[in-house]
C-alpha cells in the first residue's frame, strides 16, 4: 500500500494532478504493469518521437510543479546514462522561470538571516536582481567600507518545501521499486539519495561559500579569478562575494553567432585557457566547477577568465582517475573486454545484461564514429551513443562519473563555438598520458604494494603480498 503521511497529503494531491493536467498520468501508467490492455510499456520501447512528447510534458509539469522540481530534472538532465536522449534534451531545456522576489522579501532574509539592518551592511543595494532562479536570486551591492560585492538570497521556505517534496519521493521510490521495469533495473534509491544530497548541499549557500574557497586554494597558478568570500556577510541562506565585472562568455558566443563578435577578445586565446584551467581541475587537483556552462563563466576586459557559481563542486579520487583513464583508453584503442571489466569497475551491472550484445554496440559505435574524422561534432555524438549503449543495457554509472562527462562535454561545446579547431581530444591527450605514467610507475607501484599490505582494521590476518593493480 502506498502511505502517505497526512502531513504532505496536500501536496502530494497536487503533484498528482499536475502531472495528469500535463497528461503524464497514462505514461506513468504504463511503467507500472497492471494486468489491463496496454499497461507495462517500459521507456526503451517507445519511438523517439513519443519520448520527445513526453519528454517535453514533463519539463512542463515539473515548471509548474516548481523550484525543487525544476532543480531535480536539472539533476536529471544530467544522467543520460538512466533516461533516453528524446528525454534528456527536453529536461536540459529547464530554466528557472521563476517570479523574483520583491526588495521586501529579500529585505526580509537578509535581515532575519544575519540579524542586522539591510543599511547597517550596504552602503547601496540594488533593487533589481542581477538574476533571479529557482533557488535564490542575485544582487549588486557596495558595503560600507566601499567593496563591491555581489549578495545571494535564497528563495524563503524553499528547504522546508525541499524537504517535503523529498519525503514524497522516498515514499514513492518503494512503489517504483516493486511495481516499474525501470525501478527494477536501477537503484533507485541510490539516485534519489544522489539528487537530495545535491539538492540540499546547493540549498546551504555556506557550501557554496566553502566550494568557492576549495577552488581558489587549489587556482596557484592564477588561471581563473575566483571571487572572495565575505564569511561576516554569509550563511546558510545569504551569500556575499566579490563583485567580478565582466561579459559572461554566453554573451560571446552568442554575439559572435550574430556576426557581431567581440572583437577586443581573442576568442581562440580564450578557449586555450579555458581549457586548460578546467582539464587542470578535473584531472590534476581533484576539484572542479561542477556547471560550467557559459553563463558562469566571464571574461574580463584584459581577456581574464572568472568563474562564479559554485553550488556543485566535483570531486575525483585517484581511483576514478585511473578509471577513467582506462575507459578512454579501451574505448578508442577497441579493447573490448578491458572496456566491459572498467565499466563493471564504475557501474552497477546487471547480472541480466547480454554481454555479447553490449560488446557489438560498442563494436558499432567505434566503427560509427572513433574509425575515422567525424570533428568536434562526432566526438559529442560518440558520447551521447555510449551513454544511449549505457542506458539501453541497463548500466547503472555514479554520479562522480556522469558529472565528469557532462562538465568535459560543455567544454567541448564551447569550444567548438570559440574555437572550432580547437580539439579537445588533443588537449585531453597528456593529461592522459601523464595519468598512465602515474599509475604505472613504479613509486606509484610500491605505494599499492605498501597500502596492501597494511590491515583493515576489520581484519583479524592480512596477506602481506596481496594486493591489486
Amino acid at each position: 500500500m502506498l502511505e502517505i503521511p497526512f502531513r504532505h497529503f496536500t501536496r502530494y494531491s497536487e503533484i498528482i494532478s499536475v502531472f495528469i493536467r500535463h497528461g503524464l498520468g497514462y505514461w506513468i501508467m504504463e511503467q507500472i504493469p497492471l494486468p489491463l490492455p496496454g499497461f507495462g510499456r517500459p521507456m526503451h520501447h517507445y519511438s523517439e518521437a513519443d519520448l520527445a512528447r513526453i519528454g517535453s510534458r514533463l519539463r512542463e509539469a515539473l515548471t509548474e510543479l516548481g523550484p525543487t522540481f525544476i532543480k531535480m530534472g536539472q539533476l536529471a538532465s544530467n544522467r543520460s546514462d538512466l533516461f533516453p536522449q528524446p528525454i534528456i534534451r527536453e529536461l536540459t531545456k529547464l530554466q528557472d522561470r521563476i517570479r523574483p522576489l520583491s526588495f521586501e522579501e529579500v529585505r526580509q532574509v537578509i535581515e532575519n538571516s544575519l540579524q542586522q539592518r539591510i543599511d547597517a551592511i550596504f552602503q547601496e543595494f540594488d533593487p533589481v536582481p542581477l538574476a533571479a532562479a529557482s533557488i535564490g536570486q542575485v544582487h549588486r551591492a557596495i558595503l560600507n567600507n566601499g567593496e563591491k560585492v555581489a549578495v545571494k538570497v535564497q528563495r524563503p521556505h524553499i528547504r522546508k518545501v525541499a524537504e517535503i517534496d523529498l519525503e514524497i519521493f522516498k515514499t514513492l521510490v518503494v512503489q517504483f521499486e516493486q511495481r516499474t521495469e525501470w525501478g527494477k533495473r536501477y537503484p533507485i534509491r541510490t539516485i534519489l539519495d544522489e539528487f537530495s544530497k545535491t539538492l540540499l548541499e546547493e540549498l546551504n549557500f555556506t557550501n557554496e561559500g566553502h566550494n568557492t574557497e576549495k577552488l581558489a586554494q587549489f587556482n596557484k597558478q592564477g588561471v581563473f579569478i575566483i571571487p572572495k568570500v565575505y564569511w561576516e556577510f554569509s550563511n546558510a541562506t545569504v551569500l556575499t562575494l566579490e563583485f567580478i565585472s565582466g561579459i559572461s562568455l554566453y554573451q560571446i558566443i552568442e554575439a559572435k553567432n550574430s556576426a557581431s563578435p567581440y572583437v577586443e577578445f581573442d576568442l581562440s586565446m580564450i578557449a586555450k585557457q579555458l581549457s586548460q584551467g578546467l582539464l587542470q581541475q578535473i584531472l590534476v587537483d581533484g576539484y572542479f566547477h561542477g556547471d560550467p556552462h557559459p553563463g558562469n563563466i566571464l571574461i574580463l576586459p584584459e581577456g581574464k577568465i572568472a568563474l562564479i557559481d559554485f553550488g556543485i563542486l566535483g570531486t575525483i579520487t585517484d581511483s576514478i582517475r585511473y578509471q577513467l583513464t582506462n575507459l578512454i583508453d579501451a574505448l578508442i584503442h577497441g579493447k573490448d573486454v578491458r572496456l566491459l571489466e572498467v565499466i563493471s569497475q564504475m557501474g552497477i551491472v546487471p547480472e541480466s545484461m547480454d554481454r555479447a550484445q553490449f560488446l557489438e554496440d560498442i563494436l558499432v559505435l567505434r566503427s560509427k564514429h572513433l574509425l575515422k574524422s567525424r570533428g568536434k561534432k562526432g566526438i559529442i555524438e560518440a558520447v551521447q551513443d555510449f551513454f544511449n549503449i549505457i542506458n539501453r543495457h541497463g548500466i547503472y554509472i555514479p554520479s562522480e562519473f556522469v558529472l565528469i562527462g557532462k562538465s568535459l562535454l560543455t567544454l567541448d561545446g564551447i569550444l567548438y563555438q570559440l574555437d572550432p579547431d580547437l580539439s579537445l581530444v588533443e588537449l585531453v591527450r597528456p593529461y592522459s598520458r601523464k595519468l598512465l605514467w602515474e599509475k604505472y610507475s613504479p613509486k606509484h607501484f610500491l605505494a599499492r604494494i605498501l597500502r596492501s599490505s597494511k590491515p583493515h582494521p576489520s581484519q583479524a590476518s592480512h596477506n602481506p603480498c596481496s594486493f591489486r593493480i
